[in-house]
């Protein structure tokens, strides 16, 4: 039950995020600048887990994770998807993300769609990189944008918001147009609409995170983002790698 999208240009990327749970769950707290080895990154902390489903680092790297309900459950003890993602937060390039997955053994995970933002990926450099676990197999898939979760009529709700999407994100794509769209309930404030309402759960936060050459940047928006517009920053100013990286590099 969740919501991305993002926008390319000359410098770098912006990546949005609004995350849908359950009313009841613990909230999370706002982004935290961790490190591992000689690596910083920022990730909001789910307090249930101690994983993310959110996060980038000082090279530029950024990783989001959707839950995918439409596929099949593995029936061995599971892990936390959001450690899955807390454990791929250090990665320097795509090539790093990929190798990680491939020694691991997925079986221990509930299905998640991953979408990897490449250190250099810009406007005029790669595309956004999409791999999908559906519980046997993990395939790469189109990153269409915006890319959607949801466990309630998925056809429905993606059609819903592709729609608000297709709407609102006219040329020129700006920011603002982004804020909105995450704001936005269309057709109406209900399971369909991609600030989300229903009687037993919601959009919880919305995360806007801005991956420049100079710096990295996540705002996160505790609560209903058609609530609340204002935002706590958290920067990390990024590191010049001497390997020269590829967005679409893929290992």
């Amino acid at each position: 039950m969740c919501t991305v999208s993002w926008l390319l240009n000359e410098s770098g990327y912006d990546v949005f995020f609004n995350r849908d749970e359950q009313k009841g769950r613990a909230i999370a707290h706002p982004p935290q600048r961790l490190s591992q080895g000689n690596t910083s990154f920022l990730m909001p902390v789910d307090p249930d887990g101690g994983g993310t489903w959110m996060a980038t680092n000082q090279h530029g790297l950024s990783l989001c994770l959707l839950n995918y309900y439409q596929g099949d459950i593995p029936e061995l003890p599971l892990i936390s998807r959001g450690l899955l993602v807390k454990m791929l937060a250090p990665s320097t390039m795509v090539s790093d993300v990929v190798s990680t997955l491939n020694t691991l053994h997925l079986g221990s995970y509930a299905p998640f769609t991953l979408l990897v933002f490449a250190p250099d990926l810009s406007l005029s450099r790669g595309h956004v990189i999409a791999f999908q676990w559906d519980g046997h197999v993990l395939t790469q898939r189109p990153s269409i944008e915006p890319m959607i979760s949801s466990s309630v009529a998925f056809s429905e709700v993606m059609q819903a918001r592709r729609q608000a999407h297709n709407t609102i994100m006219t040329e020129p794509r700006t920011v603002a147009k982004a804020w909105e769209f995450h704001r936005s309930h269309v057709p109406e404030a209900g399971y369909k609409s991609v600030c989300m309402h229903r009687e037993d759960a919601n959009t919880v936060s919305f995360t806007h995170l801005r991956v420049t050459s100079e710096q990295v940047e996540m705002v996160y928006v505790d609560g209903s983002p058609c609530q609340n517009s204002e935002g706590v920053s958290t920067m990390l100013a990024r590191h010049a790698l001497s390997l020269k990286l590829a967005a679409s590099d893929q290992g």
